[in-house]
């Protein structure tokens, strides 16, 4: 690619169909006091935390602000703090309470997450549950 076809800032843009801006977080690690077992209450295992939140026009072109950005390390401190927050019985519950929270933020219009437990089963790599929700 020629460099002198990159239009220099603050020339016109190319003409686009659409555009999707995504804020993600990927592999989060935490200790999690999550399961029904009563070898699961009272002690933490580790999980692991994707998430994959899909912003509106607002949040798009945030003019370098962070206020005005969906910020990663945002999202990430609300996984902590919901899970670090109670027991959750199941992962289902857990990923339910955390997307309720992010949907607190009109400017999210979809999100994924991931949500594995590392050590439930000796012979798996991981196990866990995937929750997708839009507007």
């Amino acid at each position: 690619m020629k460099l002198d076809a990159v239009p220099a800032h603050g020339q016109p843009q190319p003409q686009f169909s659409g555009e999707r801006m995504r804020v993600r977080v990927a592999g989060l690690r935490l200790d999690a006091e999550v399961g029904v077992y009563d070898h699961e209450y009272g002690r933490k295992q580790p999980v692991r935390v994707s998430l994959d939140a899909e912003v509106d026009d607002t949040a798009m072109r945030p003019e370098g602000t962070l206020a005005e950005a969906v910020n990663y390390a945002s999202l990430a401190e609300l996984v902590r703090q919901i899970t670090g927050a109670r027991h959750h019985e199941l992962l289902e519950d857990l990923a339910q309470a955390i997307l309720d929270a992010a949907f607190a933020d009109p400017r999210i219009t979809r999100m994924s997450i991931d949500i594995d437990k590392l050590t439930a089963l000796e012979d798996a790599d991981s196990v866990g549950v995937s929750l997708e929700r839009w507007r």
